[in-house]
């Protein structure tokens, strides 16, 4: 008898509550359906308003006009002499002699001459050679040129304009920035499986937080092409389609 008493006051209890959840007023379903919707188009607002670009990833390389001369030389030969005429760290002139190859068994001398103007860098040991010797005749960089390397897919989006963020390997953006351009031509032909864009920077050598990175013969790095501009809707609903 009890537990029957006891399941008939759970039924009792469990059809009051149904009735008291079925009689939930008219305002707060229609208030909550308002404020949903509100929701929604706020959503669907903020979602058609924000607008950020494709990009497009790429190789960047900035390389000086006048690149250096390098002169390697060792020695396989006894009757071979090579003689240097200038030291480490010095300046030479456009023509001036550098190293002189003497063969002591034709009695044949013959000279390397500087092709730019610079200032010398004499290292003892190569790869694989550790006997080997090397000059390296640095120029006064001034002038410079940025290029891209696009990847094929996608290279034709890239078009004369369209802005540039350039990070370089040297130079961690964390900590110097990244350097800024805009796309001054692309070359409409493959080469070595890419193609190539120009770029002028915007503020030369001086990153967006101030930073200005020195010129050197090579730099290379990372490149991020801005594409055209997509409102957030229009990706959200090509994601979902």
């Amino acid at each position: 008898m009890p537990n029957e008493i006891n399941q008939r006051g759970l039924h009792s209890h469990s059809d009051e509550l149904q009735e008291i959840i079925g009689q939930m007023p008219h305002w707060i379903v229609r208030w909550g359906t308002v404020v949903a919707a509100g929701v929604l188009c706020i959503l669907l607002l903020i979602s058609n308003t924000i607008r950020y670009p494709d990009t497009l990833t790429a190789q960047a390389l900035i390389n000086a006009r006048d690149q250096p001369q390098k002169i390697e030389w060792y020695i396989t030969d006894p009757n071979v002499v090579y003689h240097p005429y200038v030291t480490d760290s010095k300046r030479v002139k456009l023509g001036d002699t550098l190293v002189s190859e003497i063969d002591n068994g034709r009695k044949v001398t013959s000279y390397v001459r500087a092709r730019v103007s610079g200032q010398t860098y004499l290292l003892k040991g190569v790869e694989n050679n550790p006997k080997a010797f090397m000059m390296l005749v640095v120029p006064d960089i001034t002038t410079y040129e940025v290029q891209l390397k696009l990847p094929v897919q996608g290279a034709g989006r890239v078009k004369k304009g369209q802005r540039v963020l350039i990070k370089l390997d040297a130079y961690p953006n964390h900590e110097f920035g990244f350097l800024e351009g805009v796309i001054s031509g692309v070359v409409p032909v493959s080469i070595d499986n890419h193609y190539r864009a120009n770029v002028t920077l915007t503020n030369e050598l001086v990153t967006n937080t101030g930073n200005r990175l020195p010129i050197q013969p090579l730099l290379q790095g990372s490149a991020e092409i801005m594409l055209e501009d997509k409102r957030l809707l229009n990706r959200i609903f090509k994601t979902i389609i």
